[in-house]
């Protein structure tokens, strides 16, 4: 595959810096949160480039996994999946482990969210394709994802949700529009989403998605991407959303847990070995979830 990123003189990413990395990823905005994934992994490595990029290796229950910060909205996330992907070898599951806001009355703080899609109110990606082009999750990735999660004590329909998420460019202005001078044009919008039914806004996943699709059609071997959010509040009618009154560190310690135990899962699927969840029974209950008007009325 021919690169289209920048290489240093050495061969290695231009802003990742680094020459490969394992094809099972864990992805989050933060160096921090990268540098906690290190603490569940045996035999770990760590690559810290000049521009403060923590790239993490590592082995988790025997699976080779490596993580990786995308720095803070999709122009960022832009720039460091290409890389991460065209230095992996071999089939590819990288997932994204983030936060957002909720837009839907019944995803509360500290609830956790398995994104399905994204709509695409950014300008990072329409530079790879026009804007029309749908950013879905693989689809096969969702039920094991839940499955992991409700491993781990969270409850499907309760506080685990699987929806399409919003994803932005544009952090203060466009997630609370009341603040913004352009207040009548960015929240009728953004309250077009929330009947839709989306359920968060955050800022990057559309990125993962459009990457997947424009190098699955350049290398042998597929790229599965998801995305796990953590709800830290909720839109108000008037005043900032308040991010302060949930357990961070609680909700990354989980997210990561989840996030290791579904790339093994995947792993043993494409290998065509058992595992030990009922797939079957998460599927079935996410074929009965209620509607989202049903939900709305609790």
């Amino acid at each position: 595959m021919e690169p289209i990123t920048f290489r240093t003189a050495s061969g290695k990413s231009y802003h990742l810096e680094i020459d490969k990395i394992n094809p099972n990823i864990l992805t989050a905005g933060s160096p921090g949160r990268v540098r906690k994934i290190a603490k569940y992994l045996k035999n770990v490595r760590i690559e810290e480039g000049d521009r403060g990029m923590t790239v993490v290796h590592g082995d988790y229950r025997g699976l080779p996994v490596s993580a990786f910060p995308t720095g803070m909205g999709p122009a960022s996330a832009a720039i460091v999946i290409p890389e991460a992907l065209e230095v992996a070898k071999g089939p590819i599951t990288m997932l994204r482990l983030g936060t957002a806001g909720s837009l839907q009355p019944f995803v509360g703080a500290g609830d956790i969210v398995i994104s399905s899609g994204s709509v695409r109110d950014e300008g990072t990606t329409k530079a790879a394709v026009g804007p029309e082009y749908p950013a879905f999750a693989d689809p096969e990735l969702i039920p094991v994802m839940v499955a992991s999660a409700e491993k781990h004590g969270y409850e499907f329909g309760k506080n685990l949700w699987v929806g399409v998420g919003h994803v932005k460019d544009d952090l203060y202005f466009i997630e609370t529009p009341q603040f913004s001078p352009m207040i009548d044009f960015l929240k009728p919008k953004l309250e077009s989403y929330k009947r839709m039914g989306v359920l968060t806004s955050s800022m990057e996943f559309s990125v993962y998605c459009i990457m997947r699709d424009f190098y699955e059609g350049r290398r042998d071997d597929r790229i599965l991407t998801g995305e796990m959010l953590a709800i830290l509040g909720t839109a108000e009618k008037e005043g900032a959303v308040d991010v302060s009154k949930v357990d961070k560190p609680e909700l990354e310690k989980d997210m990561i847990e989840i996030g290791l135990d579904t790339l093994v899962l995947v792993d043993k699927l494409r290998k065509g070995k058992k595992v030990d969840v009922d797939l079957s029974g998460t599927i079935s209950k996410l074929i009965r979830a209620p509607s989202r008007f049903k939900l709305a009325k609790k």
